[in-house]
């Protein structure tokens, strides 16, 4: 790790490394192996037993159901948004790291501060969502101790009466618990990092914004700075402004060229997450009608659903953003001194302003585009 990544996204790739879903430079295939062993032992099997559950119990109400789909589905979900991250490493790590490279760098202060400000936001985001994870499953977890009898956090289906003594219960007690814990700190540091990666698209957009609209300065700047060479050796005005448009130009397609990388890397992942996030919200509210208000059953559904909305607001939130700053790359290139450049450099910017006319959207499962549109229309689906 290092620039961008070391200063975005560090606490959400130890999380993500120690739970098999970062891949190492050395003994991929061990690793790969860790990440499949911790994903079928917490996820697959927990999911199967719950649903075995639901499935073979005979004496079942809807306030069981209701206590046990919210969170089959939510664990659910994460059979499909986890697998990616396993699965293609190589690929996911790449587009983490894909601001990282030279072309990327930034010379003005007023850039620098563009991209601190971004990094800043990554890492605000993943520590204020990972004390919401925390909240949510330690609410989730000590709930069987405010019961009277014993009985697990979440009912699955075992050969065997896991209730009958304490040597029993609390072996399996701390299986459902971790299990649950891992899925939840794995999406915790995901979700983050997902919302984030689109946050540096969006900086990355604004230093472009800054570069055309201030192109003019820029040129100048250059300018100035190559005084000390021979009149016959200085390179002509309209040569060093057309070399910055094209500059601009390749920093455009490397921006859409991430966005293409992005889709493919996360939208599946993102897809399954809003599926299981939408049920949830739905059973979520199901148990609030069931349950006393200002009890500590009401508040750790609440803090849970919060944490679900969360979720989905981040991605839409900054899907959202990355389609507003794309929009105005045109309205950069009109505040800038356009009228002063030569002919050759005018048509550069217009193919630009053409090229941006079509919006960087970032869809989910190729279905449901990424945009704070979206999110006010899930109440409606739900």
């Amino acid at each position: 790790m290092g620039g961008i990544v070391k200063e975005s996204f560090s606490v959400n790739l130890r999380v993500m490394r120690a739970f098999g879903l970062y891949p190492p430079k050395k003994h991929k295939c061990l690793y790969k192996l860790h990440g499949f062993f911790m994903y079928g032992l917490f996820i697959v099997s927990i999911v199967l037993l719950g649903c075995l559950y639901l499935l073979l119990e005979e004496n079942i109400d809807i306030v069981q159901v209701a206590d046990n789909a919210f969170l089959i589905s939510e664990m659910g979900c994460y059979i499909i948004k986890l697998l990616p991250f396993i699965n293609n490493g190589d690929q996911i790590k790449r587009c983490i790291h894909y601001f990282e490279s030279p072309f990327f760098r930034v010379s003005s202060d007023k850039q620098k501060k563009i991209i601190d400000d971004c990094n800043r936001t990554c890492r605000k985001i993943s520590s204020i969502f990972l004390i919401f994870v925390t909240c949510a499953v330690t609410s989730w977890a000590i709930k069987p101790f405010f019961w009277k009898h014993y009985r697990l956090p979440v009912d699955v289906w075992l050969p065997f009466d896991a209730t009958s003594s304490p040597h029993i219960y609390y072996p399996v007690y701390s299986f459902l618990v971790l299990g649950v814990a891992y899925a939840a700190f794995s999406s915790g540091a995901i979700d983050p990092l997902i919302a984030g990666l689109a946050c540096q698209a969006t900086g990355q957009l604004q230093v472009l914004k800054d570069n055309l609209q201030y192109l003019n300065d820029y040129v100048d700047e250059e300018i100035s700075s190559k005084t000390h060479l021979h009149c016959e050796e200085r390179v002509t005005r309209s040569r060093i402004m057309y070399n910055k448009i094209k500059q601009c130009v390749d920093h455009h397609d490397a921006i859409l060229n991430f966005v293409k990388e992005y889709e493919e890397s996360f939208s599946l992942s993102v897809f399954s997450q809003f599926l299981g996030s939408i049920f949830v919200i739905c059973v979520s509210c199901l148990q609030l009608s069931m349950v006393d208000p200002l009890t500590f059953n009401f508040l750790s559904m609440v803090i849970y659903l919060i944490t679900m909305l969360s979720e989905i607001y981040l991605y839409c939130y900054y899907g959202s953003t990355l389609i507003e700053e794309s929009n105005n790359l045109a309205n950069a290139i009109y505040m800038g001194k356009w009228y002063d450049y030569d002919a050759k450099s005018k048509k550069g910017l217009i193919m630009l302003m053409e090229r941006s006319k079509k919006p960087m959207t970032v869809t989910a499962g190729k279905i449901l585009d990424l945009s704070l549109v979206t999110f006010t229309t899930l109440p409606l689906d739900i």
